[in-house]
């Protein structure tokens, strides 16, 4: 596979994740960082930059089980800071509507819509 194919595939991943509201963020190594705005906090609270929202992080890899085709891999973190994150894979990387739907549902916040539609959480007590 050459640049051209894998900078489409990542560039293919990032419009599927801003179609349904997510901030895809392309590194070097073939690395989308994604977070979902609406679960970051808003910074007005102390405890805000303790908060590090919703994020999820995925690397485009060749798959070695699928004769080196290219995969999208979960990075979950390591034991340790100093450890290399563990991957997972995830999807085939010319699948990305379900690459991104995945995502989607790791970075959900569940009733989010609903509290933005009635002007957010109440405190009726």
């Amino acid at each position: 596979m050459n640049d051209a194919t894998g900078h489409q595939l990542v560039s293919a991943l990032v419009e599927e994740l801003q179609a349904r509201g997510l901030v895809g963020a392309v590194y070097r190594g073939g690395v989308v960082r994604v977070l979902n705005p609406a679960a970051e906090p808003d910074g007005s609270t102390p405890h805000a930059r303790m908060a590090p929202g919703l994020r999820q992080e995925v690397q485009f890899l060749p798959n070695p089980d699928d004769g080196g085709a290219p995969w999208w891999y979960w990075a979950w973190a390591g034991p340790t800071r100093q450890s290399p994150p563990d991957l997972e894979p995830l999807c085939p990387a010319t699948d990305a509507a379900q690459a991104a739907d995945r995502i989607a549902k790791v970075l959900e916040v569940p009733f989010a819509a609903d509290a933005a539609s009635h002007g957010g959480p109440r405190d009726d007590g």
